[in-house]
């Protein structure tokens, strides 16, 4: 049985790599996508065959990942046929709750819905999972090692818990950039050149990120263990703390996830996330 990737583009492409890399064969995969600049792209990074339309690909289905931009979803999905009981769909768009897209895919309810972020594109990414009840304990295993394909995947028990995650992992990757963008331009105002910036910026992200998914002590300790008593770093802190970085950090993450449930409420109502 095949896996049918519907639209072709960054996270297919991610989730593509990761299942070539952890084994997946190459002619149990097809991808449906119009567009022939990603039929070409698809086809000559790994030789995939890239159908025109789902009717081309649905025959030997065994998994549809819907991977087409959200506003793009409704006219998909309404287009198919309906699908055997047993296809299990996992759908990676945005703000599209499971019970609407049942409703658009004539009733099917085996439906795994995922919010993945982008380090997926170099098989270090993390995703919230979330299966609809029908979901049998076999399909839920399957739709988490795809995501372990391109990283972590954990499952929320509530569909609602996705604007957290949402907010948490999936805009995640930004505040870090964000933070990363202050310390290179802070330490090239301090007279070192770009690529030593970049350097130091890049490895301490890292590095520290590892350290703490390395042991068991929690970010709180390991940040204590880094500020001496009237050291560099706690003087860092305190301006830090002056302009009230946590706080600000909690308000920017619970307006990520109060605009991931507007973004939601508006495709439940029909309304494009860009009108």
């Amino acid at each position: 049985m095949s896996i049918i990737f519907i639209g072709g583009g960054n996270m297919a492409s991610a989730l593509i790599g990761g299942l070539v890399a952890h084994g997946q064969p190459i002619s149990h995969i097809g991808v449906v996508d119009i567009q022939p600049e990603v039929a070409q792209r698809l086809h000559q990074r790994w030789g995939i065959q890239v159908h025109p339309t789902l009717a081309h690909a649905l025959h030997d289905a065994g998994t549809l990942v819907l991977s087409v931009k959200p506003q793009q979803m409704q006219a998909v999905t309404e287009a198919m046929p309906p699908l055997a009981t047993d296809l299990r769909v996992i759908s990676i768009a945005a703000g599209i709750g499971t019970a609407l897209l049942s409703r658009w895919l004539k009733g099917h309810v085996n439906i795994v819905r995922v919010m993945p972020n982008t380090p997926a594109l170099i098989q270090q990414g993390t995703a919230g999972l979330y299966a609809m009840p029908q979901v049998s304990s076999e399909d839920r295993l399957h739709a988490q090692s795809l995501m372990r394909a391109v990283g972590s995947a954990v499952w929320v028990n509530q569909e609602s818990d996705l604007d957290a995650v949402t907010a948490v992992s999936g805009s995640g990757p930004a505040y870090v950039f964000l933070l990363m963008e202050a310390m290179l331009r802070a330490a090239q105002e301090l007279g070192l050149d770009a690529a030593t910036a970049n350097t130091l910026v890049l490895d301490t992200v890292q590095g520290a990120a590892m350290l703490a998914k390395a042991g068991s002590d929690s970010p709180t300790q390991l940040r204590e263990r880094v500020t001496s008593p009237g050291g560099t770093t706690e003087a860092a802190l305190s301006v830090l703390n002056v302009a009230c970085m946590e706080q600000t950090i909690g308000e920017a993450i619970r307006a990520a996830a109060q605009r991931s449930r507007e973004l939601g409420a508006r495709l439940e109502q029909g309304v494009g996330v860009n009108n």
